[in-house]
């Protein structure tokens, strides 16, 4: 299982190619967010295709990214809000200088990501669940945005959560591994964030026997200077 990407293409492919290697007949899980802040999304959702296509059972949700661009593909007043928050390199990566110029198929596959994926012993999705509301699993804005929440687990019937959303330091993600009775865990170590201590790594989780591995980040990209870039462009709109 895959936490978010955030078009980090190298450590991608070759966590999938030379670390974990699955076979056909494994179902791989991403927890949303393919796409902005890092260096290709293109070929991060590219790869995905391309895993489809050659017989591999890929199954993600959607993340808030994803809805940042589906808003802005609707609302022209919602751009600059996905620009300034990871969508400008997102456009780079398209060689685009509207999100209107990203081609059909990839909005198409990103509109169709579910909000949640319900497993026997896990319930998958992107930031959480508001568990303030009688049904949990009618607040999407919430499964896509959240990130302070406590787990009733009786609402999602004593499943855990796997979730990413907002990076986690590494030793904060093996805490929650290991910790008895715990009803969510968050496995964003922040790929894309190589300058944050304890963070810049894909944690790639089994969800048979919660082994992992944990790859550091393989890609180049200067995140102060894309977040001056994103500053820029807040400021000149």
């Amino acid at each position: 299982m895959f936490p978010d990407l955030h078009g980090c293409i190298e450590t991608f492919r070759y966590t999938f190619e030379k670390v974990i290697c699955p076979d056909e007949s494994d179902i791989i899980y991403f927890t949303g967010d393919f796409i902005n802040k890092g260096p290709d999304s293109k070929s991060v959702l590219d790869y995905v295709f391309q895993l489809i296509k050659a017989g591999y059972n890929i199954q993600a949700v959607r993340g808030n990214h994803e809805q940042l661009l589906l808003n802005a593909i609707n609302d022209k007043t919602a751009v600059q809000d996905f620009v300034i928050k990871g969508g400008l390199e997102t456009l780079e990566s398209f060689n685009a200088d509207t999100v209107d110029e990203i081609p059909d198929q990839y909005i198409e596959f990103i509109h169709d990501l579910p909000f949640y994926i319900e497993l026997e012993d896990f319930i998958i999705v992107h930031a959480g669940f508001n568990y303030s509301e009688s049904d949990p699993f009618s607040d999407w804005h919430s499964m896509l945005n959240i990130r302070d929440f406590e787990v009733d687990p009786e609402k999602t019937q004593y499943k855990t959560i796997i979730h990413g959303h907002y990076a986690t330091p590494l030793q904060e993600i093996l805490y929650q591994l290991m910790e008895k009775r715990n009803y969510r865990l968050n496995i964003d170590n922040g790929c894309v964030y190589t300058h944050r201590e304890g963070m810049g790594n894909l944690f790639v989780l089994n969800l048979s026997d919660l082994s992992y591995i944990i790859q550091p980040c393989l890609d180049s990209h200067d995140y102060e200077h894309s977040v001056n870039k994103r500053r820029y462009y807040k400021n000149k709109g």
